[in-house]
C-alpha cells in the first residue's frame, strides 16, 4: 500500500510495493515514474523529499505503479524514452529502443564520419530510433522503412520532435518492398531477431511488445537472409551493412552474410561482451 505522507515515504513505500511484487529494479523505477509525476528531474527527489505529495500526484502515481506491477514496461506508461541524449515518444506499436542499440548507431556515425557517407537505409526503423539519431547526429539523408504504418507513425513523430523530418523519407513496405531504386552508401537495421522458442522464456515486459517487431522466422534467422540476399543491388561500392545481432546466433548470422558474398565481416561486442553489431562491406 502506497504511503503519501511525504514525497519521501511515497517514494519508498512504491519501491517496497514494486519488490515485492518481484518488478526488476524497484528502486530505478519508482523514481523515474514519480519524478515524471512531479514533473522535476529524478536527481532533485532526495531536495524534495519532505515535500508534501498532492491528491492528484498520487492518483496519477498510484495509477503509474499499478501499471507497472502488471510488467508494463516503463517507457509504455510514461509514453516516452530517452535514446542517444534524445527523447523519442513510445506507444505499443513500436519497439522500445535498447542502450544496446547505441552501439550500432555509434557505429554508424564512425563510419559516416570517417567515408563522408551521405544516404543512408534504415530497415525496420521501428520508432525511428536509428534513422532520427542519424540524421541529427550526421549530415545525411536517410530512407527508413517498416511494414507497420502505425509505427510509421511513431517514427515521423519522433523526427518531426528532433527536427530531422526534412532529412527523412519514411515508406511503409515490406523490407526492400517500395524502396527507391537507388544506391546507398550504408544498410543499416536491428531486424526482429527472437526465435519463437526463445521468446516464450523471456521476461514478461517484452509481451507488451509488438510481436512481429522481434520475433522471426527460420529462428530468428529470417531478416538476416533477406538482408543479406537482396542488399548488394542497393548498396554502392565499399558501402556497408550494419546490423544489430541476435547474440546467440551470431555465428549463423555471419555464415549467412558470408555465404551471400560479404567477405569483410567485422562483429563488435555490447557492454556485456556479447556480439552485438555485425558490420561488412559491399567489396
Amino acid at each position: 500500500m502506497l504511503n503519501a505522507s511525504n514525497i519521501f515515504t511515497l517514494l519508498k513505500s512504491a519501491e517496497q510495493l514494486l519488490k515485492s511484487n518481484n518488478i526488476p529494479e524497484p528502486e530505478t523505477d519508482a523514481e523515474v515514474l514519480l519524478a515524471d509525476v512531479l514533473n522535476v528531474k529524478r536527481g532533485q527527489l532526495p531536495l524534495i523529499r519532505t515535500n508534501p505529495v498532492s491528491p492528484d500526484s498520487f492518483n496519477k502515481y498510484k495509477n503509474y505503479i499499478s501499471k507497472r506491477i502488471t510488467r508494463r514496461p516503463v517507457a509504455y506508461i510514461l509514453g516516452k524514452t530517452e535514446f542517444m541524449g534524445l527523447n523519442f515518444i513510445v506507444n505499443e506499436d513500436v519497439l522500445i529502443p535498447r542502450q544496446e542499440t547505441e552501439i550500432l548507431v555509434e557505429e554508424v556515425l564512425s563510419r559516416i564520419k570517417i567515408n563522408k557517407y551521405s544516404e543512408i537505409l534504415d530497415m525496420c526503423t521501428g520508432s525511428g530510433c536509428i534513422a532520427v539519431s542519424a540524421a541529427k547526429y550526421a549530415n545525411v539523408y536517410v530512407t527508413a522503412s517498416d511494414i507497420s504504418l502505425k509505427a510509421t507513425v511513431v517514427a515521423k513523430k519522433n523526427a518531426e520532435i528532433n527536427n530531422v523530418s526534412d532529412r527523412i523519407n519514411f515508406i511503409t513496405g515490406d523490407m526492400f518492398f517500395n524502396i527507391p531504386a537507388k544506391k546507398f552508401d550504408i544498410i543499416v537495421s536491428n531486424p526482429p531477431y527472437i526465435a519463437e522458442k526463445e521468446f516464450n522464456k523471456l521476461e514478461k515486459e517484452l509481451s507488451f511488445e509488438p510481436r512481429k517487431a522481434l520475433v522471426a522466422d527460420e529462428d530468428g534467422l529470417f531478416f538476416y537472409r533477406r538482408i543479406a540476399q537482396n542488399s548488394k543491388k542497393y548498396l554502392n561500392q565499399n558501402g556497408l551493412i550494419i546490423v544489430e545481432l541476435n547474440a546467440t546466433i551470431a555465428e549463423l548470422i555471419t555464415e549467412i552474410f558470408s555465404a551471400a558474398g560479404y567477405k569483410k565481416i567485422k562483429i563488435l561486442n555490447d557492454f556485456s561482451g556479447l556480439k552485438r553489431v555485425l558490420v561488412t562491406k559491399n567489396g
